[in-house]
């Protein structure tokens, strides 16, 4: 097996058809067959179902892609590292947007205030999002959330913190006059996605105790920003973490819901299994782990 094979299953993948996929990477049809009818013989199965308006990627096929394609993301990240050795180093970050505080943003200035000749990338999004960067090769690694019951070989994780989460309220709503939560308008911060740290049973569990259902007017958001504003300028009820609305608790413009708390799955590092770490990107893990401590989010 090799990279060559490899890219040309994946086209074959892509296209449909051998007869599209040879006129696209250029090559004739029967040298493209021979590469495939090589991996069949190597991993001693059908990678494609051959009919009369093309081809079908059997299972075996579905898995070798996924593979083949992150291994082909990490030759891209070579080739462009290796092409780059003399210039700025560049680094690509990917962070959830939960994670977005005040001690993140002074963490990542200091760091580059410490390495003059870097050029730092910060994309944010949610965990299915970032794992997705990570396989295109977008990114270097994930600051980000992983649920515990996931898992996959792809995917390295150094788990850093949990943060606490509750339901909370402005001081002066409703639901601390003792009018219950039926009729009220809630906030939830939805990911685009299936795999972050607040789409998980305990947390569905957990506001449908307090009265959060279908009977409810719900506005579900994917920006944290404004998930918090909702809260606090907009006068709604809703699940955030609480270290992200400390100020407002410790001065008592809100207030949590007595028995709402709950701890969120692990947030850490991604990154892709066996991907070489350089010197920059070894730093500043260094560095998010210290400040992540310091600031009492560990």
């Amino acid at each position: 097996m090799n990279l060559v094979q490899l890219k040309r299953m994946i086209a074959i993948y892509e296209c449909g058809s051998l007869r599209k996929a040879a006129a696209t990477i250029g090559i004739t049809q029967p040298a493209l067959t021979l590469s495939i009818k090589q991996l069949e013989e190597e991993f001693n199965a059908s990678l494609f179902e051959r009919g009369p308006s093309g081809v079908r990627p059997t299972a075996m096929c579905e898995r070798l892609v996924a593979r083949a394609r992150l291994m082909l993301a990490e030759e891209r990240r070579i080739v462009h590292e290796l092409t780059e050795a003399n210039r700025q180093p560049r680094l690509a970050l990917g962070v959830h947007p939960v994670l977005v505080s005040e001690w993140l943003t002074h963490t990542l200035r200091r760091f580059v205030d410490a390495s003059p000749r870097i050029d730092l990338w910060v994309r944010d999004g949610y965990t299915t999002q970032l794992m997705d960067m990570l396989s295109a090769g977008d990114l270097d690694f994930a600051f980000c959330g992983f649920p515990a019951d996931f898992s996959d070989e792809a995917f390295e994780f150094e788990p850093l913190f949990r943060r606490n989460y509750a339901i909370v309220a402005r001081a002066d709503h409703a639901i601390f006059a003792g009018a219950g939560t039926s009729g009220h308008t809630w906030v939830q911060l939805s990911a685009y996605n299936k795999i972050d740290p607040m789409e998980t049973r305990e947390f569905t569990e957990m506001i449908g105790r307090f009265g959060y259902g279908q009977d409810n007017k719900i506005i579900r958001v994917s920006s944290a920003t404004l998930h918090k504003s909702l809260i606090v300028d907009g006068g709604l009820i809703g699940m955030i973490a609480c270290e992200s609305v400390a100020a407002e608790l410790i001065k008592g413009t809100l207030m949590r819901l007595e028995g709402s708390e709950i701890a969120a799955p692990t947030f850490g590092f991604v990154t892709l299994q066996g991907r070489y770490e350089t010197r920059i990107m070894r730093q500043l893990k260094s560095v998010i782990r210290a400040n992540a401590q310091s600031a009492g989010t560990a």
